[in-house]
């Protein structure tokens, strides 16, 4: 009896600890000068999907860029740091200049910054 009520207990905290824990996985708006065409777009992807800490799972193998915005989504995996001078330097090496880069809420728009 006394090991079937640790085993519910430890069921019952292991079982409520995700939903305690946040969500560690984040996507990314980076604007960026220089987007005019679909080799544009395929270069930039190609150079930031190498990077350790993108998330294949979302987007387009975790890159999506938009072309008519001159914009760069890429989501990070789950408890990953993003590093944004990777980020950047991936995105110059292409001949690309990043303008500034903000967080995302979960529907892909541009989280608010309160101050």
């Amino acid at each position: 009896m006394f090991i079937k009520t640790k085993a519910i207990a430890l069921l019952t905290v292991l079982l409520a600890l995700p939903a305690a824990m946040p969500a560690w996985a984040k996507n990314y708006q980076i604007d960026v000068n220089g987007i005019v065409c679909e080799f544009c777009a395929f270069g930039i992807g190609k150079k930031l999907r190498k990077l350790p800490f993108i998330d294949p799972a979302n987007f387009e193998d975790g890159v999506k860029v938009d072309i008519e915005n001159q914009r760069v989504f890429v989501s990070v995996k789950a408890g990953e740091a993003v590093d944004q001078e990777a980020l950047f330097d991936a995105i110059k090496s292409g001949g690309y200049d990043p303008i500034n880069m903000q967080e995302m809420d979960e529907v892909a728009s541009p989280a608010e910054v309160t101050q």
